[in-house]
């Protein structure tokens, strides 16, 4: 019988192109448990968000009509079910994003501790963690809105004085955007404070800038690539709806039932691929974050003194 391959270690100095070859030996190794987990959490939202995403986009046909009313309130212009599709479409898209890292770092958290790595892994053995995990998305997603509350403000500020300072601000904002990427990975991965793992993303994000900002890079190139795939479809159905409305007169209420449920199930491929192409983004950004660690807090030899000292 074959042996079973090395498992793939988080904390370890890696070239970019290892970093590369661990994140595609990682998927591959583990490709069942991950689509098995995201279709099982995911799909059900993807049911809402296509809905919605659809209704969004009738919404948007029926604008032209909307504008030749003559009125200069933009919610009449839109309309109310423009708005409400928005918001949810929103809603969701946040919602999914939060279930989606939290059940990837909880897989790779779980590959790296436990003897079996993800073999025979079931959801009820995933949820203590992946609860926690999804607890520590929510706190993650509200600190991100409130910075970004706080940023605006500061920048509008700035602009009001004078609007040369964004001379200097966008550069910087780009700047520190990039070491944000490891975030999610520090605070998912490690048991510290949101605080503590918001000031250790600077740390580890500037000293291995440049290999953050490639990673996300090449990863989301990769995911833009597979997300247009199961995207095109969807998009050239929209398009054909489109023109048979123009047809009957403009009104995307002459579609017929069944052509607009072919669309709703291309909606719900559009919005799972798009799930699913950022699992390459965020097992990349772990496996920086991983190099990063190595790289500056030397975690692997601190772990081999604790092990050591328990001897």
């Amino acid at each position: 019988m074959e042996s079973q391959k090395a498992r793939i270690v988080l904390y370890a100095k890696r070239t970019f192109g290892e970093k590369m070859n661990a994140s595609f030996d990682f998927i591959q190794e583990n490709w069942k448990p991950l689509f098995k987990f995201t279709t099982y959490l995911l799909l059900p939202l993807c049911l809402v968000q296509a809905l919605s995403l659809n209704g969004l986009m009738g919404s948007t046909m029926s604008l032209s009509s909307n504008i030749q009313a003559g009125s200069s309130n933009p919610f009449a212009i839109f309309g109310a079910m423009f708005w409400v599709n928005y918001g949810l479409t929103i809603l969701c898209y946040m919602i999914g994003v939060i279930l989606l890292t939290a059940l990837v770092y909880t897989l790779m958290r779980t590959y790296n501790e436990r003897e079996e790595r993800l073999e025979g892994i079931t959801l009820s053995a995933l949820r203590p963690l992946l609860m926690k995990n999804m607890g520590r998305m929510l706190k993650l997603t509200l600190f991100f809105f409130m910075l970004y509350l706080v940023t605006l403000a500061i920048i509008i500020g700035l602009v009001v004085l004078t609007p040369f300072t964004l001379i200097i601000t966008i550069p910087l904002l780009v700047a520190c955007g990039i070491p944000m990427g490891l975030f999610a990975a520090i605070y998912l991965f490690e048991n510290v404070s949101i605080v503590t793992a918001f000031q250790k993303t600077f740390r580890l994000g500037f000293a291995t800038w440049g290999g953050v900002f490639l990673i996300m890079l090449i990863m989301s190139f990769i995911a833009s690539i597979l997300q247009g795939i199961t995207m095109l479809p969807w998009y050239v159905a929209t398009i054909v709806k489109y023109f048979f409305a123009m047809s009957e007169g403009g009104n995307v209420v002459t579609v017929s039932p069944l052509y607009s449920f072919f669309l709703y199930l291309l909606g719900i491929l559009q919005t799972f691929g798009t799930y699913l192409s950022m699992i390459f983004s965020l097992i990349g950004l772990a496996y920086q974050y991983g190099h990063a660690s190595e790289v500056v807090d030397s975690v692997s030899v601190e772990e081999d003194i604790d092990n050591f000292d328990k001897l």
